[in-house]
């Protein structure tokens, strides 16, 4: 954003491990249509078994996370653990906290507010020779338009009709004509229900977005579960 004024205050109650203290920016944000502000959460652990991760991640996807993933780490004293990510909406952070705090038992969690470049995108349907098939349509502003079809909806077709599912998925596809679709159709704000695609892989937009003003996040959690 463009900062207009900054302005500082403090509070008259004493906190023993951080200052009483607020800082107040004021100014008018420039949000282009292709990127939106996600909170990414992520905690490291190594004493929980793959059926408790496992279903940590189903509730948090039924939660309305955007993405749940999982990557392997090496923990101290050479222990095998996971590194589990979840991306989401910042008005749902508190809730995926709660979640990953009560599954897991982890004594910590980072939290970065992030921007992503995204597509913008809406729900369309396009004709195959076995019937029609739900996905959604992306653009970019100065790029070409994609289709994905909906798993499901493949999965449904190719049953029916009793044909290979990647035949439905590439008549799906061939299937999609731009010309029939207009570049100006509002975007979909939900993009909760596209757990198929991976929309987690840039983790390096700029940080430095996060005007919270509350300075005393404790940063010195303990991530390791072995004390």
């Amino acid at each position: 954003m463009t900062i207009e004024n900054v302005g500082y205050g403090a509070g008259t109650k004493d906190f023993p491990q951080r200052a009483n203290l607020l800082r107040l920016f004021v100014g008018t944000a420039v949000v282009s249509p292709d990127t939106d502000h996600v909170c990414l959460l992520e905690t490291n652990l190594d004493d929980v078994g793959g059926e408790t991760v496992g279903y940590a991640r189903t509730r948090l996807a039924e939660a309305g996370a955007l993405d749940v993933f999982t990557v392997a780490a090496q923990m101290k004293k050479d222990r095998p653990g996971v590194l589990l990510t979840v991306i989401c909406r910042p008005e749902d952070r508190e809730a995926m906290e709660s979640i990953i705090f009560d599954e897991t038992g982890t004594f910590g969690i980072r939290r970065h507010s992030i921007e992503r470049s995204v597509r913008l995108r809406e729900a369309i349907s396009v004709d195959t020779p076995w019937g029609t098939v739900a996905g959604k349509r992306g653009w970019r502003q100065g790029g070409g338009d994609v289709f994905t079809p909906e798993f499901e909806d493949c999965a449904r077709v190719a049953g029916a009709a009793g044909v290979p599912l990647r035949d439905v998925y590439r008549a799906a596809v061939a299937g999609f004509s731009p010309a029939d679709t207009s570049s100006t159709a509002p975007p979909a704000h939900d993009h909760s229900h596209d757990h198929s695609h991976d929309h987690s892989h840039d983790h390096s937009h700029d940080h430095s977005h996060d005007h919270s003003h509350d300075h005393s996040h404790d940063h010195s959690h303990d991530h390791d579960h072995d004390e």
